[in-house]
């Protein structure tokens, strides 16, 4: 091939490497609803990065701040944005020249009786002896079209969608651990609550003994009294295990041991409004969104890989070295070789793989698409859970206080009749047992309420944003 055709076939090749097959990736629309089913604050705390700080909890900050160096969650994480950086890499490789040099020596001897032996005189001729090759070798695919530019855009967006789910994991372990932290305070305030009510049983018991044993009671009345101090025993002593669960978990999402986790308690007051947004903001909130659409982007430059295949492609090779049996005169002009030139490969028959694989990838376009919708929809259904939860469990609340408030006033009237002799002990002991039980409940509220701000801040991204570039 003359130096004029290669020429030519090169200016060919670069004005084709402008074509790219493939459909270009577009985003989907988002199809959110105007409003939240479930009623939103109209005001609110806005969420940060470390949404945690606004709390004011250094025990909780101290949890967040191991969770996030030692989590095993977020390690792995990590690891797979290096492997999907190290993939990118590699790929962006592709787009470039590849050169090798190499040097070998080889001992020799041809076949005095091959086919291709030569004949002198009636002799054969052979030849044998050591020769030393110094070579470099250049391999270029031209990338006619776009295959090679689809791969590298493929692996931008996995690379996006690794760091998309570091985020994502990051997002979902520090409203896990807030979670696990408040549940273990919600416990805390149940166990005081229950102490009280199995203290205020037990003087009951003691109340119906003495009165049963001076005949002023029935045997029915002593044995229910006693069933209720029994009941309160069990919820006593079922505490412990309960809370050790919760510390389990706090201890593994923190990356640390669990006899080592010690925790000072404080009562859980009214957790504070968070502000929703409208649900169109998710997508620049949520990192599991912007992962699903960095998921359909991948497919989609995958189609144009597909495609390319259909196509015929052209890699320009060459060496250029020297090869000689002395090595004193191995670098010289007469020692030199080279060769260079153009190799075509044209896909004729191929059984329909490729038809199949571009049958697949756009399949994976469309299994994609439709994995980000129903994870749309699924991020909606987690605020709006999250809203109806706090909603409900608020209005609980109220209803509940107003129960307390009831009942202690009954008590106090008891107390005051006790105090003037008109009623027994065992009469103020049955006004207790409501505001003593409405106290338990108010703290399995409370609990109830942090748990769903918790569940608020996964559902809203925990502070991410798509316009800080993942913060």
């Amino acid at each position: 091939m003359n130096a004029k055709f290669s020429l030519s076939l090169l200016l060919t090749a670069s004005l084709a490497a402008c074509t790219t097959l493939g459909p270009n990736y577009q985003a989907p629309a988002a199809q959110a609803p105007a409003a939240y089913r479930a009623a939103a604050p109209a005001a609110g705390a806005e969420l940060q990065r470390d949404w945690w700080l606004m709390f004011g909890d250094a025990q909780l900050n101290a949890l967040q701040a191991q969770a996030l160096q030692a989590a095993p969650t977020l390690a792995a994480a990590a690891a797979r944005i290096e492997r999907a950086r190290a993939v990118y890499g590699a790929t962006r490789a592709d787009e470039r020249p590849r050169l090798d040099l190499g040097a070998n020596e080889t001992g020799l001897r041809t076949s005095a009786k091959s086919v291709t032996t030569p004949v002198l005189g009636g002799q054969a001729v052979t030849f044998e002896g050591w020769q030393t090759t110094v070579q470099a070798n250049l391999a270029w695919e031209i990338d006619l079209w776009g295959r090679v530019k689809r791969q590298a855009e493929a692996a931008q967006a996995q690379l996006d969608g690794a760091t998309l789910d570091a985020a994502a994991a990051r997002v979902a372990l520090t409203a896990d651990v807030a979670a696990a932290y408040w549940q273990w305070r919600a416990l805390a305030d149940e166990a005081a609550a229950l102490q009280r009510l199995r203290d205020s049983r037990a003087q009951a018991f003691r109340v119906a003994q003495t009165r049963f044993d001076a005949g002023a009671s029935t045997t029915q009345d002593l044995e229910r009294v006693r069933a209720e101090l029994a009941a309160a025993d069990a919820d006593v002593a079922d505490l412990p295990r309960r809370q050790a669960l919760v510390l389990n978990q706090l201890a593994a999402l923190t990356g640390q041991p669990a006899a080592g986790l010690k925790l000072q308690a404080a009562p859980l007051t009214k957790p504070p409004a968070i502000r929703a947004g409208l649900p169109s903001e998710l997508l620049q909130r949520r990192p599991d969104l912007a992962q699903s659409l960095a998921q359909l982007h991948a497919a989609t430059a995958q189609v144009g890989i597909a495609e390319a295949a259909f196509y015929p492609s052209i890699r320009l090779t060459g060496s250029f070295g020297y090869q000689s049996q002395d090595l004193s005169d191995l670098i010289s002009a007469p020692a030199r070789l080279y060769n260079f030139g153009p190799s075509i490969s044209l896909p004729l028959f191929e059984g329909g793989r490729n038809k199949a694989n571009l049958a697949g990838a756009k399949a994976q376009v469309d299994e994609s698409l439709a994995a980000f919708r129903g994870r749309m929809l699924q991020a909606l259904r987690e605020v709006d859970d999250a809203l109806a939860e706090l909603q409900g469990r608020a209005a609980v609340v109220d209803a509940q206080n107003r129960t307390l408030a009831s009942s202690t006033e009954a008590l106090k009237v008891a107390q005051s009749r006790y105090d003037q002799g008109a009623v027994s002990y065992l009469d103020v002991t049955e006004a207790q047992r409501t505001p003593l039980a409405t106290e338990r409940a108010l703290a399995q509220l409370r609990g109830a309420q942090w748990a769903a701000t918790a569940q608020l801040v996964k559902a809203l991204g925990g502070g991410w944003s798509a316009q800080a570039g993942g913060g």
